[in-house]
This record gives structure tokens, C-alpha cells and sequence, in this order.
């Protein structure tokens, strides 16, 4: 979220204050899924950042 952008100017103010709570989360929480993403791997067919099966990872 971009504080500069907000038509809520406490929020603004707590971000300033307090630091990014969402944004935090939300890059500790993708940080989460990758690497259970890496735990958890069955070796099922892989897929590339498009999407599409990964013909190198099988």
C-alpha cells in the first residue's frame, strides 16, 4: 500500500508512527507460501511464472 496515495491521512499518520503493518504481512506471507512451496514439493508437475508446465523440472 502507498501511504502518498491514501485519502486517509491517520492512516498515514500510524504508517509514519508505526511502519507498514499490511505491507509487512503481505511480504512475510508470500515469503511463507514460496518457501512451503519448496517444503512441500510432491514432485508433482512444475509450472514456470507463466503458468505453463516447466518440461525442465520433471
Amino acid at each position: 500500500m502507498d501511504a502518498t496515495t491514501s485519502a486517509a491521512p491517520i492512516y498515514d499518520l500510524l504508517i509514519a508512527e508505526r511502519g507498514d503493518v499490511v505491507a509487512d504481512a503481505a511480504r512475510v506471507a508470500e515469503q511463507t507460501r514460496l518457501e512451503a512451496t519448496d517444503v512441500l514439493d510432491f514432485g508433482l508437475l512444475h509450472r514456470n511464472e507463466d503458468g505453463e508446465a516447466d518440461a525442465d523440472a520433471a
